[in-house]
This record gives structure tokens, sequence and C-alpha cells, in this order.
């Protein structure tokens, strides 16, 4: 089986033989190159093209946010896992815009950032549970400033002979709406309860079904949507209005 080929970019020496040594361990990744700053980072991806580059934000020169966009410009397969300090600000939702497949914090432990590389790799999105309500959060908060400014943008033309056309975002949004009309009753219920951060566990309680169902739904769910991921379901739903349910609801 061909070894996951990983680059460690940290300008940080002892953190990068840290991560180096905790790697090794795994049979299945192998650590092809280190990098010290964000600028390193680029020229060796271009170079040598890893599977996956663990990245560092605050980094001298071009930081980890800046590497990311010109890697995923350079090298589009790259995979990024952002390794950070940061869990409480902003940082989330700028590197998964920027590109990132990933955000761990740096005091996850070796089995799960093992478990993230992989994931990444396979091309799925990686986010632990508080970062993924923390995503969520952002999206909403989104998904309401358009809908507001849709509704402006309506009552502002009220009445005019002139019409407003419909962007090419507005467009995108009736297209996933479409895909969201092929859910059953069951699939849109399970979905609300995925933008709602609930694990199979949890939804399997909240709707009174057994978990294997659920895990079955879910995976129908994907299918449709045409999404590798119940991270990107819930981004994708809630682009589009769909609400979350809560355990308590």
């Amino acid at each position: 089986m061909d070894r996951i080929r990983v680059l460690i970019a940290d300008d940080h020496a002892l953190l990068r033989q840290g991560l180096c040594r905790i790697l090794e361990l795994e049979g299945d990744i192998e650590v092809v190159a280190q990098a010290a700053d964000g600028d390193e980072a680029v020229a060796l991806t271009k170079e040598i093209r890893p599977d996956v580059v663990l990245m560092d934000i605050n980094m001298p020169g071009l930081n980890g946010l800046e590497a990311t966009q010109m890697i995923k410009d350079a090298a589009p397969d790259t995979r990024i896992l952002v390794l950070t300090i940061h869990s409480d600000d902003e940082y989330v939702f700028q590197v998964l815009q920027a590109g990132a497949s990933g955000y761990v914090l740096k005091d996850v432990d070796p089995a799960n950032l093992a478990e993230a590389i992989r994931t990444v790799n396979k091309g799925h999105a990686y986010l632990r549970s508080p970062l993924l309500e923390k995503v969520l959060e952002e999206f909403g908060r989104l998904s309401q400033a358009q809908t507001e400014t849709a509704a402006a943008v309506e009552w502002q033309s009220n009445g005019r002979s002139s019409s407003v056309l419909p962007s090419p975002a507005r467009s995108r949004d009736d297209e996933g709406r479409s895909l969201l009309d092929r859910l059953t009753f069951r699939e849109r219920e399970i979905l609300e309860c995925i933008v709602g951060g609930q694990s199979n566990k949890e939804i399997a309680a909240t709707l009174m079904i057994s978990e294997k169902t659920v895990k079955n739904h879910v995976s129908n769910i994907l299918r449709k949507l045409e999404l590798a991921d119940r991270t990107q379901a819930a981004i994708y739903a809630l682009r589009r209005g769909v609400t979350g349910r809560r355990l308590d609801t």
C-alpha cells in the first residue's frame, strides 16, 4: 500500500521533529519534507507534490493562511491540514475558505492526528466537534445576512419597471435546493439533526430509530446531495436555509 506523503510546515524545529517521530510510528504515513515558513512550504509543495501538508498558521514571512491559498492554486490535489493553537477566533472559518481540508489543534493526540491525515488524504473534511460548531455558526450567520440582503433588494425594487436578474450564486442555490428536494421526509429530518451537530447515536435517540438505520439514511443523503461527508452536508444545508435540529427539540 502506498504511504501518505506528508510535508510539515512549522517555524518551530522542535515541534517539527516531534511530529516526525510521532508519524514515523504510523506504517502508512511518511514525512517527506519539512518547511520552516510559508514560502518554503509553497516551494517544497510545488517541487515534491506531497499528499498532505500539515500547516501552522503563525509563521514568519508568508503565513499559513496565505501559504494555503498559494498551495491550492499551484497544487490543487495536495490536501492542507491546519495544525495550530487557535481555537477561539476567526481562524477556523478563514482557513477553510482558503482551501484547507481540515483543522486540528496542537494538543491533538497522536491517534487523532493520524486519523485526520488519513481523512483529508481521502478527500474528506476533518474537524473536531467544537470546531465544526464554529463553522456551522458562521455559515448560519452568513446565510442570515444573505437572506436579509435579498429581502432588502426585493423591497427596493418593488414597484419599479426594472427587474433584478438572479446572480450566479443564486442560481447555484436554486440548484442546491433541487438536490434537497430529492430527500425523503425522514432524510430531511436527519439532515436537520446533522446541521444541529448531533451524532448518529444522538439522532437515533431523537428520532427513536436504530443507529444502523441512521447510518443508512446518512449514506443516502450524501449520495443524493453528491457530497463526501457529514461536514460538507451540514455546510451545504446551512447555506440553503436548512435549520438545525438540537437535542432538546
